[in-house]
């Protein structure tokens, strides 16, 4: 494809090693193998639900920005006045705080316990990171992971000891300050849970531009969760502008009795490409993989997810809701793996949707790869309208039309939002969903 050979010559092209001098020698060797790797395979282009994000991709796009410092030193008062709020929210929350993919600040409620790490990933030890750095990308290929590790200067180190239940959430904050214009930005994290440890962290960003801007958020998360521990990840794509991209792929490998719940909360942004993948490297793991979205106009949400499963008695649930409004699309697919000689294990894909619209789209596509017998496994899908029914019984209460809508839209997420024990989340999504549907009520009012 000739598109394809432009664009490998174009991001090759964009490396360049001074931008990284004093790293870490290990970290130099992995960007140049993923130079390698991504010379000799390219894009894997089997099909075109990467056709909205390739249109931007041209001549004029930047895959690697040297002036984002400027940049930041320009917007220095407005993030300083950002910052002071964020350490406002920060007396219950550990918050490390990212401007335009940078690293910047870390405030803490109060003192860390002993041990206890929280730091920009690259200015780490290279004893910390490099037994866990870039392992997990190693078990298939997927090319934006691969230019992630080729570019990624930036990121969070996260580090719990053992026997560690951390009082306080950790939020890793993402503000940018200005627009860009097809630009690709860049964040790798790296999380280590000890054994029976448990900590809850939310990543979310935030613009503060009032220009649309052609951004690509390139993250990749990788999470190692040792035995008996326990995770709660909240991903909060809320905040950048319609006309953004996000690329988010993550990595979780699970030791034994461990459990890991995901939390996928998809609001805004032009085109949002969720890769989740779950390991389950021991026995008896716990795996929920959560996701909500809330789509209008043309945004498109796709969510793929791989769950592995080598090890016996293990469990793993998968429970994705859409609410697509206008134009939107959904995309999922959910792919189980069962290796041989393996028992006991209990894995459910559930896909379900609810159209507010003619002109909304959804695709499911659920996958089962099973290579034993002594399992349980299932998927399902549903797609629909709000029922008549519903509606003309609480109409008939007195409720108005908005009400209603709202009522039935949160009795629709409940199964999800209940698991949910981060009160000012479960509040983003309801204000959302009532900010949603005022516009859309009012819309099709004008439209009559």
């Amino acid at each position: 494809m000739e598109n394809e050979c432009f664009l490998k010559k174009k991001i090759i092209s964009s490396f360049s090693e001074k931008h990284y001098k004093g790293e870490h020698v290990f970290i130099s060797e992995l960007r140049r193998k993923a130079i390698n790797t991504f010379i000799k395979k390219g894009f894997v282009l089997s099909n075109n639900r990467y056709n909205k994000l390739f249109s931007i991709f041209d001549k004029h796009f930047n895959f690697f920005s040297s002036n984002i410092e400027e940049v930041v030193h320009k917007n220095y008062t407005r993030v300083q006045r950002i910052k002071n709020l964020i350490g406002g929210y920060g007396k219950d929350s550990y918050i490390i705080v990212f401007i335009n993919g940078q690293y910047d600040s870390i405030i803490y409620p109060d003192k860390l316990e002993q041990n206890i790490i929280i730091s920009n990933l690259f200015a780490q030890k290279e004893k910390y990171i490099k037994p866990f750095y870039d392992t997990l990308l190693n078990l298939y290929y997927n090319p934006f992971s691969v230019i992630n590790t080729m570019f990624a200067k930036n990121g969070v180190y996260i580090y719990i000891p053992d026997n560690i239940i951390l009082k306080y959430p950790i939020e890793i904050c993402n503000i940018y300050t200005q627009s860009y214009e097809k630009t690709m930005l860049y964040l790798r994290n790296l999380i280590i849970v000890g054994k029976y440890s448990y900590v809850k962290i939310i990543e979310s960003c935030k613009s503060l531009s009032l220009e649309k801007s052609a951004l690509i958020n390139n993250y990749v998360t990788e999470i190692y969760a040792m035995d008996n521990s326990k995770i709660d990840y909240y991903k909060v794509q809320y905040g950048l502008e319609n006309t953004s991209y996000i690329l988010d792929n993550t990595y979780i490998k699970q030791y034994m009795d461990s459990s890991c719940s995901t939390y996928t909360l998809s609001l805004t942004g032009k085109f949002i490409k969720n890769n989740l993948n779950f390991f389950s490297h021991g026995n008896n793991t716990s795996s929920y993989l959560y996701g909500i979205s809330l789509l209008s106009k043309q945004q498109i949400i796709d969510n793929e997810t791989f769950i592995q499963h080598l090890f016996s008695n293990s469990k793993c649930l998968q429970l994705y809701k859409n609410i697509l409004l206008d134009q939107s699309m959904s995309i999922f697919n959910g792919k189980i793996f069962v290796s041989k000689f393996i028992k006991g294990i209990n894995a459910f894909q559930k896909n379900q949707n609810i159209l507010l619209s003619e002109e909304a789209h959804v695709i499911s596509k659920p996958k089962l790869e099973i290579f034993s017998n002594a399992i349980r496994c299932s998927h399902g899908c549903t797609i629909g309208h709000f029922n008549k029914n519903d509606i003309f019984y609480l109409q008939s209460r007195g409720i108005s039309e908005y009400n209603v809508q709202i009522l039935l839209l949160i009795a629709f997420l409940e199964e999800i939002l209940k698991t949910i024990n981060i009160s000012k989340i479960k509040i983003l999504i309801i204000n959302y969903i009532k900010h949603k549907i005022k516009i859309n009520i009012k819309k099709n009012t004008y439209n009559v």
